[in-house]
């Protein structure tokens, strides 16, 4: 990133609790475009809030989250915990249980091109191949996403995240719907997407349970987690 040039993402000290249940905190971190983001998380609640965090799905209950120019934590009358969803645009979202799904009978070149349709529902292109391919999906394209195995996930996962032409992309390689990825594969995506990113200038922010996935990145967050931690998902009372 230039040095006159302002970061995508900037997060100072943001924290997320909610009632009894608490995820991140003291996060700080930026991102600017062309960069690649790996969170690495050894639990899969506190990464997802944190990506969600910065879709404006989740609002920090501590420190100064911006996006775009953006502070999702400037607006204190919020209800507590929620937060305001940033276009499709400036935030994409890969797969996100309860969240972002996807429809297991589609097939990959549908979904994708579905939500290139949603991003651009005024005579937006909805040509899903070449995005495919630049994930390296192409040959899964006519495939049911229900007949995946983990690796095509994780790319359809980053496929949908990168839509939209966001200004930042989320994708979370700790969901369930890429259960079993394995580190070899989430180190070539990482890589994929590092290219992705610097060809298009966007930002992308991925959460990971592989730390050898993280030395593919342009730079990684070890994510703090209090303890105890408690898993009653936060996400299920998160509308997309």
């Amino acid at each position: 990133m230039a040095q006159n040039e302002q970061p995508v993402v900037r997060a100072h000290d943001i924290s997320y609790s909610k009632r009894s249940y608490r995820s991140f905190e003291f996060a700080s971190f930026s991102v600017g475009a062309g960069e690649v983001l790996a969170v690495l998380s050894s639990s899969h609640a506190p990464a997802r809030d944190l990506l969600l965090a910065i879709a404006g799905l989740v609002r920090p209950t501590s420190g100064t989250l911006v996006v775009a120019g953006t502070d999702l934590t400037a607006a204190r009358t919020l209800p507590f915990g929620l937060g305001t969803r940033l276009s499709r645009t400036t935030a994409g979202l890969g797969v996100f249980e309860h969240v972002a799904p996807v429809q297991s009978v589609c097939t990959v070149e549908e979904a994708v091109a579905r939500e290139m349709r949603l991003c651009s529902p005024r005579g937006g292109t909805s040509d899903a191949l070449p995005l495919l391919a630049a994930m390296g999906v192409a040959t899964r394209a006519g495939e049911q996403v229900s007949r995946l195995d983990p690796a095509p996930r994780a790319r359809l996962s980053a496929a949908l995240a990168l839509a939209g032409e966001p200004r930042v992309a989320l994708i979370d390689l700790t969901d369930p719907f890429v259960s079993g990825l394995s580190a070899n594969d989430a180190c070539e995506l990482m890589a994929c997407l590092r290219a992705y990113a610097s060809e298009y200038a966007l930002a992308v922010v991925v959460a990971t349970g592989e730390e050898r996935a993280t030395h593919a990145a342009s730079s990684a967050l070890l994510l703090d987690e209090p303890a105890p931690l408690e898993m009653d998902s936060s996400a299920d009372e998160v509308m997309a």
